[in-house]
């Protein structure tokens, strides 16, 4: 059975590019964690670890696909965040991961036809 989601945890979409399917990634803010994360890395500490850090590493999201939507050059993207996308492209599995009090929240985004209604 699917956990509720965490107190304060606030839901970002995932598009592969390639099939425009859109995952959901669930993210808990920082400050409403109580533990700090195991490694911080300075941002300006001139290596450029921190870069290397957020490129490299994938956003699994609730059906558990490894995605990179931190990639600097989108022409070379395979995912991209995105806030409006239409219905019929939300993930059944991560949907399905959400329990049924969390799900109406992965319908609160834009619709594409309402930008073009304007």
């Amino acid at each position: 059975m699917a956990k509720p989601l965490p107190e304060h945890a606030e839901l970002h979409f995932i598009e592969t590019l390639a099939t425009t399917t859109v995952h959901i990634e669930a993210r808990v803010p920082v400050w409403a964690t109580p533990d700090e994360p195991a490694e911080t890395i300075a941002m300006g500490d001139g290596t450029g670890r921190f870069l290397a850090a957020i490129f490299g590493t994938p956003t699994i999201v609730r059906c558990g696909q490894r995605t990179f939507p931190h990639v600097p050059d989108r022409s070379k993207a395979r995912h991209a965040f995105t806030s409006r996308f239409r219905d019929e492209q939300l993930c059944v599995a991560c949907y399905r991961t959400l329990t049924p009090e969390d799900q109406p929240r992965a319908f609160e985004h834009e619709q594409p036809e309402l930008e073009s209604a304007l």
